[in-house]
């Protein structure tokens, strides 16, 4: 599916700032064409997040205004969930070194980015990757200390 959606970028404190005009959210980069660059990889995820959780994404609408005081840049996306790059549950409890029922817990959760095909779970490698890069602590976190007062 082809996703089109207007950003408006513009320059603040040394960086320039991609921001989608009717969605939430937005990000940046170093130079105009590094912002252009991470829009485009910006959507792609906003969307593949959006298919995954069954959702229509938000905004859509064209035309727009900048309101900064920036240039709207188009940007589109062509996105599927059948050409990411994901894995089986199975294979991300490997990945991550857990059980198969707490893989189920993240996707539940949010924590990892998942969706049915047919029978079987598919998760987004990314996701999986990104959670690596937090490196948790096994086991539950621990409650904080009461404030003796």
């Amino acid at each position: 599916m082809i996703y089109i959606r207007e950003f408006e970028i513009y320059e603040n404190d040394g960086f320039f700032i991609a921001e989608p005009l009717d969605m939430e959210g937005g990000t940046f980069g170093e130079s105009f064409e590094d912002a252009v660059k991470s829009a485009s990889n910006w959507l792609r995820e906003t969307a593949l997040d959006s298919m995954a959780h069954g959702r229509l994404m938000q905004g859509g609408r064209l035309n727009g205004t900048p309101s900064h005081g920036g240039r709207v840049v188009v940007v589109s996306v062509d996105c599927d969930l059948s050409r990411t790059d994901a894995v089986t549950a199975a294979d991300a409890a490997r990945m991550l070194g857990v059980s198969s029922a707490r893989v189920a817990q993240m996707c539940e959760s949010g924590k990892l980015t998942s969706w049915k095909e047919g029978s079987r779970r598919m998760v987004l490698r990314q996701s999986i990757e990104a959670r690596l890069a937090e490196n948790p602590k096994p086991g539950r976190p621990k409650r904080p200390k009461a404030i003796e007062g």
